[in-house]
């Protein structure tokens, strides 16, 4: 019995013995490396969209006489989409590729050079893990980096330059638009003392700034190309439930107790309809709702600081849109690399939103003669938008109060700058396979 209990404890002692956040180190950078390797591998990931963007870029810079606007996206999302016009596809498609690599990594040094190395290099694991395919072939980046920008205006109370980069941003990708309520709250707070006709004031200049600079860059749309230019609003009211987002999920689960849902490949993306499309639309409505206003109320009454209010408002917003693109995870990375730092289990939600696509849309669904979904494949999906799901709802009841950072990979945490230790909260079909918004 002692020789068993020995050999127990020496068995013990030798994987305790193990570094295994070294392996682990070591196996996250060799995903990193074949993920990168595999972006330049044949597949559609790599054509489909940027293929859209050089389409809608010819139209409107080719014909400035007579400019079309894209029919899904903002109109200053002609801007990034110049890049694939650089010469034939073939290089635009490498072009466009560079153009969203050299913004990953000017958003790695300006993290770095604004909250240390321990943050930025957990910015560069949420963004590549989130997979390097959509990184690089998508143009989210850019707009979430601008996302980052307003959280720095608002940390230093710039207030004044934060109304027109959201306003600018919702030109580009109209997410950026949730952080007007966040950052008139943060304002709020800021100038309180100057009396309320002072608030009023204050808030009103910006809010109006920010109301300009979109209605006025919608109406030019409009004006510009009166087919279009309204497109990136029409275009999303009516589409169906988008089979990635938690809506989508819901529908999937009925299914399993006898409410069919049926696939369907409609507004350039692959959906869900069924008899629980309104239940699950309408549910994701009311999460957006009751969300919102726990992260207002939240903000406003102190308990939750400007850095968490952003990044809470982004995640409720992923919760409950019923149209959840794989590159849409792009979004909160650099955020929330910054304002929680890292974390094993947001890890994990980006490493499976990176298998489902491009793998789970590769070889989990089958498009001919009839589309169908897998069941792994809609397991897969529900995996991760539960994992995102509880990682939510943890973050919006834990933010504002003090907690441990795990350090990034590559950094110790007795090497951690005082910048990156986390702060509590001040008081008070097949050829289009395509995952776009």
């Amino acid at each position: 019995m002692s020789r068993r209990t020995s050999r127990y404890h020496a068995a013990i002692a030798r994987l305790r013995s193990v570094p295994w956040l070294r392996v682990a180190r070591v196996l996250f950078a060799l995903y990193l490396v074949g993920a990168l390797i595999s972006v330049w591998l044949p597949g559609d990931w790599r054509q489909a969209d940027v293929a859209l963007y050089r389409s809608d870029a010819l139209a409107f810079w080719g014909h400035l006489s007579h400019p079309s606007l894209p029919h899904e996206y903002p109109p200053l999302a002609v801007i990034p989409f110049a890049l694939a016009m650089i010469g034939p596809p073939s290089v635009g498609q490498d072009c466009f590729a560079l153009g969203m690599a050299a913004l990953f990594v000017l958003g790695f040094f300006a993290i770095r050079r604004w909250k240390g190395a321990s943050r930025a290099w957990t910015y560069g694991a949420y963004a590549l893990a989130a997979g390097p395919a959509t990184l690089l072939f998508r143009y989210d980046i850019l707009p979430a980096l601008m996302v980052l920008g307003c959280l720095w205006l608002l940390e230093r109370r710039r207030f004044g330059p934060a109304y027109p980069l959201i306003g600018l941003g919702t030109l580009v990708k109209l997410f950026p638009l949730v952080l007007l309520p966040v950052t008139v709250i943060a304002h709020a707070r800021a100038v309180r003392s100057t009396g309320a006709w002072g608030v009023i004031r204050r808030l009103g200049s910006g809010v109006v700034v920010c109301a300009v600079i979109v209605a006025g860059g919608f109406a030019l749309g409009h004006v510009i190309d009166p087919a279009h230019g309204l497109g990136a609003i029409t275009y999303n009211v009516d589409r169906p439930v988008q089979v990635e987002s938690v809506p989508g999920t819901l529908m999937w689960l009925g299914s399993l107790v006898g409410v069919p849902a049926h696939p369907v490949y409609a507004s350039v993306s692959y959906d869900l309809v069924g008899n629980l499309s309104g239940v699950a639309s309408a549910a994701g409505d009311l999460g957006l709702v009751v969300g919102m206003l726990w992260v207002w109320w939240r903000q406003l009454t102190g308990r939750m600081d400007t850095g968490h209010a952003v990044v809470g408002a982004l995640l409720v917003l992923l919760c409950t849109t019923g149209v959840l693109s794989t590159q849409f995870l792009l979004w909160v990375a650099p955020v929330l690399a910054v304002v929680e730092g890292f974390r094993y289990r947001w890890v994990a939600v980006f490493l499976l939103t990176a298998l489902i696509f491009p793998v789970l849309y590769q070889v989990a669904i089958e498009y001919s003669p009839i589309l169908r979904y897998s069941w792994w494949f809609l397991a897969g999906i529900g995996a991760r938008n539960l994992l995102l799901v509880i990682c939510t709802v943890l973050f919006l009841l834990s933010s504002g109060r003090a907690s441990a950072v795990q350090p990034a990979p590559g950094d110790d945490a007795d090497r951690a700058q005082p910048a990156d230790r986390a702060k509590p909260a001040q008081p008070a079909p097949l050829p289009s396979l395509a995952t776009r918004a």
